[in-house]
């Protein structure tokens, strides 16, 4: 079963490790990206960063798809889902990915980006994802760690006349 399905472009680092394990009581992470898993280094590092007794799955996203979506049905993993952009979810729900909740952790600020929450920029394509991730009835919210408020983040964008 799927307790988080998050988007971070940091992927595994303190705050997964520290509060959303434990919250979620996760017993597996996996990451879905088409490009890292070719990425032995960076691979490798992520897998360092999660504790032994946590297993990490670094897969394309078709692949890391059909494996929550296999598990939703019986009795598996307590799993967080991550990606490292907006899009990557948006080529997940084409995949099959059966999703309701987003949650937002951060997305760098980069040149042609506006920030529009503390840790949370994004440029028109990203924007698009959320409208995209928004038709398809996607509550995201924008929520550091557990014990932080959750923020709608389709709401402030609306707000901020962005969407």
């Amino acid at each position: 079963m799927t307790t988080l399905f998050r988007v971070d472009d940091r992927l595994i680092h303190g705050q997964i490790i520290a509060a959303w394990v434990p919250h979620t009581r996760a017993t597996r992470i996996v990451v879905a990206d088409d490009q890292l898993p070719q990425n032995l280094m960076l691979s490798k590092i992520l897998r360092l960063a999660a504790p032994a007794n946590l297993r990490v799955e670094i897969l394309p996203i078709r692949q890391a798809v059909a494996l929550v979506e296999q598990q939703r049905s019986g009795p598996g993993l307590l799993t967080i889902m991550l990606f490292a952009g907006l899009a990557a979810v948006v080529q997940a729900l084409a995949d099959g990915l059966n999703l309701v909740e987003l949650n937002v952790g951060n997305i760098r600020n980069a040149a042609g980006k506006l920030q529009v929450a503390e840790s949370i920029s994004l440029d028109q394509e990203e924007i698009e994802a959320v409208r995209e991730l928004q038709k398809q009835e996607v509550r995201v919210t924008i929520q550091p760690i557990p014990s932080a408020p959750a923020v709608d983040l389709i709401a402030l964008l609306q707000r901020k006349g962005l969407l």
